[in-house]
């Protein structure tokens, strides 16, 4: 068998790549595994303005992205493996993004693969769907000395008092009855050096999760380590995993069972999911036949490497089997949006200040036959030009503690130094 992330590294020295990584053993959603890589087409947006790839040929034409995807699809008949930025919104409900967008990245990516690997965690099979498997000979020559990784501390673009400042102004809002819950996130950024790679692998030992993934592209390499699922369709179903409350994990398995039962017996906890449910129940609503809505599991408490989180099943029917409508119609995440997810959406942009991009969108893949799955972008590293870009941010609600929330986003920051620090001590 060979090792995905070895494979990851050779097709990453030669051009755009993305592996879909299934990291959690014991996880019921952490089973499969794709890479993909040499693509054969591409599509691209930046707001609606689109760029295709197809060989040496280009072609670029201003189009909604939704539909300009639809339509690629449509025509190449294939696999599809990239992403779906945040500030596709924009071409969902009347909305737009103007802050600073220091990333630049496409508001969408997606390519055709020359080689598509699938690899089985349970079963341990690893199929070759599309091309050629390269030798253990070429994977080893493209596996340069690895370099240190290096990063100097992490700054927010943000100041404490300015974030809280926005805290404070969204509670106002609430009382206002604008929304009930917003998500506020800001962005962090730090000089880096090293390979992308290897700055993934070690994000996964420090703390494996179902929906990882890693992708190279647009000169931009993406670290994604999310435990969140978006949206899967698995024939007519279609299946969302919102994820709302979360809890460390004990130092002892009498302390760990502890604090999983403080974490669903928290009422605050569950009002939060349950309006994330509500928000998701809504948006399949949208796409789902007559009476299929439903929500088979609700609070359920999953275990990762270092937290518990609330985690709950919503499911439909569809009435529409097209993937990129059923995907538009729930785009994006309600987790990372609030609720009402609208006024929610209009209020981030006014209070944050930078471009969201990739954080909060979500990357996954679509088959042939129409099925798809995506995650939820979230503890997510974005390298472009010597620089790591990392998004950090928390569900605000009427009775939330603004200093509170500063430190929270401060905790979730130092959990990707945490990665540089146990470099520094091997």
């Amino acid at each position: 068998m060979t090792d995905l992330l070895a494979l990851t590294q050779f097709f990453s020295s030669r051009g755009d790549v993305m592996l879909l990584h299934s990291q959690s053993e014991h996880h019921p959603s952490s089973q499969i595994s794709y890479l993909a890589a040499q693509p054969e087409a591409t599509i691209r947006a930046h707001e609606d303005q689109i760029s295709e790839t197809a060989g040496n040929k280009k072609r670029e034409y201003t189009k909604n992205p939704w539909e300009a995807l639809r339509e690629f699809r449509n025509r190449v008949d294939s696999w599809l493996f990239g992403y779906l930025g945040y500030d596709l919104k924009n071409h969902v409900e009347q909305l737009h993004s103007s802050n600073d967008d220091p990333v630049g990245a496409p508001d969408m990516y997606f390519m055709v693969p020359k080689f598509l690997l699938r690899y089985d965690h349970e079963t341990k099979n690893q199929d070759v769907i599309i091309g050629d498997m390269p030798s253990k000979t070429e994977i080893d020559q493209s596996i340069a000395p690895r370099g240190k990784l290096e990063i100097e501390s992490l700054h927010p673009q943000t100041s404490r008092q300015r974030y809280t400042q926005k805290i404070r102004k969204a509670q106002f809002l609430i009382a206002e009855g604008d929304f009930y819950e917003i998500n506020l996130s800001h962005q962090m950024k730090a000089p880096f050096k090293g390979s992308p790679v290897q700055l993934y692998k070690k994000m996964r030992e420090v703390g494996p999760v179902p929906f990882g993934s890693y992708l190279q592209c647009s000169g931009i390499s993406v670290c994604c380590q999310s435990p969140e699922r978006f949206l899967r369709k698995e024939g007519g179903t279609v299946y969302s995993q919102p994820i709302k409350g979360t809890s460390k994990r004990g130092r002892s398995t009498d302390e760990d069972e502890m604090l999983k039962k403080a974490l669903i017996s928290s009422e605050k906890e569950q009002a939060e999911n349950l309006m994330i449910v509500d928000l998701v129940r809504n948006d399949l609503s949208r796409i789902a036949k007559k009476g299929t809505v439903k929500v088979p599991e609700l609070f359920e408490i999953q275990s990762f490497g270092t937290v518990h989180q609330m985690v709950s099943t919503v499911t439909a029917e569809a009435e529409d089997d097209e993937p990129v409508t059923i995907l538009q119609a729930c785009f994006p995440m309600g987790s990372m949006t609030g609720a009402p997810k609208i006024s929610a959406m209009e209020t981030i942009e006014e209070l944050e200040d930078y471009k969201r991009g990739i954080y909060s969108g979500a990357i996954g893949y679509i088959t042939p036959h129409g099925d798809f799955d995506f995650n939820v972008v979230i503890r997510t590293a974005i390298i472009k030009n010597d620089h790591l870009f990392y998004a950090v941010g928390g569900a605000i609600t009427g009775d939330s503690d603004p200093h509170k929330e500063w430190e929270e986003t401060q905790i979730k920051a130092r959990a990707l130094l945490h990665v540089f620090q146990n470099v520094e001590n091997e």
